[in-house]
């Protein structure tokens, strides 16, 4: 089936908006996953900085 020229912009137009709000999706999704991590592994991450004394490390 051959489209018409016609439809040929409005079509180029239609998948440009297509593919425009499926990647800001993409990179919504993609933020609101790495926010997650960094509140899940904040805990650990500060338990870590706390256990390290870098007093032992660089005695002066």
């Amino acid at each position: 089936m051959k489209i018409p020229k016609v439809f040929h912009p409005i079509l180029g137009i239609l998948v440009g908006t297509i593919l425009f709000l499926s990647a800001i999706g993409l990179l919504s999704v993609a933020f609101v996953g790495a926010v997650k991590c960094v509140e899940y592994a904040k805990p650990f991450f500060m338990e870590f900085l706390s256990d390290i004394h870098f007093k032992d490390w660089f005695p002066l």
